[in-house]
């Protein structure tokens, strides 16, 4: 019985398939390969499955990184305008504090300004201390204040009730300081004229400063 042609195994390597013409061996040689019906049932799956399994889970991945990607994104993009709104409203409140304060500070300047330019209270003679727009004073003499050295005299008198009221002043003379002296007086209903006076033990001064004023 005569075989017929096709490739056949080789007996020498089983990896290789030699030609038989059905005649004779002609030396052809070449890689062994699947049967065809394997063959085609691989092309079949082949075509039936385009889309490789890996390729799948690569995507998944893919789109997981992404989603993870975005969600960062949403969180460092929503911390940002969550410090920036902080900063803003930071801003503001240094902004309202720096307006109150320039409100206050014009306000007192304000107070402070028609103080000085109320003289309805003020008695003939009198002149305002400096230090306090709110107390005036005049000089009287040794004997009205009742001196018995050398001595600064005066009658004092106060827009407003005071408790008490405390003077302090330095006596100078071409710049420099000979001397210091204070006195008190308490309970002095606003508008009522009260005798003080600064005693010093130097003579020869030529300016007294007053370096306190207080009705408290």
């Amino acid at each position: 019985m005569s075989t017929q042609p096709g490739w056949f195994p080789d007996p020498s390597d089983p990896n290789v398939e030699v030609f038989f013409d059905g005649e004779s061996w002609t030396g052809e040689k070449r890689a062994k390969t699947q049967n065809v019906e394997k063959t085609e049932k691989s092309e079949v799956i082949s075509f039936s499955l385009p889309i490789k399994p890996d390729f799948l889970t690569k995507k998944r991945i893919f789109i997981g990184v992404g989603v993870l990607v975005l969600a960062i994104a949403g969180s460092l993009f929503a911390n940002f305008l969550s410090e920036k709104a902080a900063d803003e409203a930071r801003a503001k409140a240094a902004i309202e504090r720096a307006e109150k304060e320039a409100a206050e500070i014009a306000a007192e300047a304000k107070r402070i300004a028609a103080e000085k330019a109320d003289y309805s209270w003020v008695p003939s003679g009198f002149y305002k201390f400096a230090l306090n727009p709110n107390i005036a004073w005049k000089q009287i003499s040794y004997d009205a204040a009742n001196c018995y050295s050398w001595c600064l005299g005066m009658q004092v008198v106060a827009r407003d009730s005071c408790s008490s009221i405390q003077l302090e002043a330095n006596f100078v003379r071409n710049g420099v300081i000979l001397d210091s002296a204070s006195d008190y007086a308490s309970d002095i209903p606003a508008g009522t004229r009260t005798v003080m006076k600064l005693v010093t033990s130097t003579e020869g001064a030529t300016s007294t400063d007053f370096t306190k004023v207080e009705c408290n």
